[in-house]
């Protein structure tokens, strides 16, 4: 293996990444007295400036120093390598056997927005006129300058220097309240113009709304965005450039999104991820320890609680080993408080919990004592973007008692619909912090921003 990472290095550059790699037999009879084959599958990564594909090549060494076939393939065979960059995933070695770890597609990326600026108050229009966006604005226009004739003081104001000043506006009780009372009509005709003007829809355009209504959004969230943005904006063509801006800028106000885990400057960040059984936390933990090694360079150490589930432990073993980063095994409590200590040294520690689930009472009491043991450790509640919208509510109230502070969500490729993670998290303080879409690793992971929800929520 040694010498392949090598022949990689040599062949593919520097940038190499390892997709796969594995050890078999060829030759001998059923498998017996057969030569030891190594198999590395090695690519580079699409250069943005660069429109031609980079080949990908494919490469196996046998145990012996001449270059031996390999079976059913028609890829190159060479017979030398050595260690590979520091940049790319080291192999692992256990047992006389070989694995990797997949690395697939970069993940979603989606326009940057534009913040929305809110509407201003509005007046209803007057008796006999056709209601248009037109006349909405006239009135809203209309009406702020009744309100600033009410309000403004009298001394003189420069008007070369013009000075806007709001809370003028609402130190009067009465105004403030007049200016409630519009709003609340402007968001009721917003949402009557809505309804009125959808049946006009072309039959073959989906509109915002109903995108997100495909979605599984709730409505009352579906309503309150349509007073909250523009006139006609949750009417256009969901395939519009300018929808998932819309969508964004919505989000940003209603969620809160963490973008990832932030280090600190000064001193170890330590993050646990918790959740119930098979949502993805110890393959979560792997892309974003990977991430942070490879990409920012940084010293993390593995730790892990999951001695419930058979296997769990290798699984990450495996995956400690290919990254090149320690792995501690902790069966208590005091266990865990002893390896944080050992590893405070760290950038990061990442701690694998067993999965919970949220009816146990013991088992919840159990998990709460165990994260107990340092208070600097950050929560991550790891769910699955498959679950049901009344099970996501109830795994986020049970698991409370561990006062996550951060959710992740799981599997976003294996469901057509993500309004459930708008409708779980909407006006809530516990933020949105990583999205995942798939099961390579590093790649399929998001740090996660209302950008990239909107997205999500507007794929095809």
């Amino acid at each position: 293996m040694k010498e392949a990472m090598e022949q990689v290095k040599e062949e593919l550059g520097r940038d190499a990444v390892i997709l796969h790699t594995k050890k078999y037999r060829e030759g001998g009879f059923m498998g017996y007295n057969g030569k030891e084959v190594v198999e590395v599958t090695a690519a580079i990564e699409e250069n943005d400036q660069n429109e031609q594909l980079q080949s990908r090549s494919r490469r196996s060494i046998s145990a012996e120093p001449e270059p031996q076939p390999v079976m059913g393939s028609k890829l190159d065979v060479v017979s030398k390598a050595a260690p590979m960059p520091n940049n790319i995933l080291s192999q692992y070695k256990t047992n006389g056997t070989e694995t990797g770890v997949r690395m697939a597609e970069a993940p979603i990326t989606a326009p940057a927005f534009q913040p929305l600026v809110p509407e201003p108050p509005l007046v209803k229009p007057q008796s006999g006129r056709i209601l248009t966006t037109e006349t909405i604005e006239e009135a809203t226009q209309a009406n702020i300058a009744k309100e600033d004739e009410k309000v403004t003081p009298a001394n003189p104001v420069n008007e070369a220097h013009p000075v806007v000043q709001p809370v003028m506006i609402a130190s009067n009780p009465e105004d403030a309240e007049k200016i409630q009372k519009l709003e609340a009509e402007l968001a009721q005709m917003k949402t009557l113009l809505t309804q009125v003007m959808s049946k006009d829809q072309p039959q073959d355009e989906v509109s915002l709304q109903e995108a997100l209504r495909r979605q599984e959004v709730d409505e009352d969230i579906l309503k309150d965005m349509a007073a909250k943005t523009a006139a006609g904006d949750m009417l256009m063509d969901s395939l519009d450039k300018r929808a998932p801006e819309v969508v964004a800028g919505y989000l940003e106000g209603k969620l809160n999104f963490a973008e990832g885990i932030k280090l600190n400057k000064h001193g170890v960040r330590i993050v646990a991820l918790i959740g119930a059984t098979g949502v993805g936390k110890t393959t979560t933990l792997a892309k974003i320890a990977a991430r942070f090694v490879l990409e920012k360079n940084i010293r993390a150490a593995l730790i892990t609680a999951d001695t419930y589930r058979i296997s769990a432990v290798e699984q990450l073993k495996t995956y400690s080993d290919i990254i090149g980063l320690p792995l501690e095994i902790v069966y208590s409590p005091e266990e865990l408080k002893v390896a944080i200590h050992k590893h405070r040294d760290k950038d990061l520690i990442l701690i694998d919990t067993a999965g919970r689930s949220q009816h146990n009472e013991y088992q919840m009491k159990e998990l709460q004592e165990f994260l107990a043991v340092d208070s600097r450790i950050e929560k991550h509640l790891v769910m699955s973007a498959t679950t049901k919208n009344r099970d996501v509510a109830d795994i986020l109230q049970k698991f409370s008692v561990c006062d996550p502070g951060r959710v992740i969500f799981t599997k976003t490729d294996e469901t057509s619909t993500l309004g459930m993670i708008v409708n779980l998290l909407a006006d809530k303080d516990i933020s949105l912090s990583f999205m995942t879409n798939g099961q390579s690793v590093p790649d399929d992971i998001i740090p996660a921003t209302a950008d990239k929800l909107a997205a999500l929520l507007l794929r095809e």
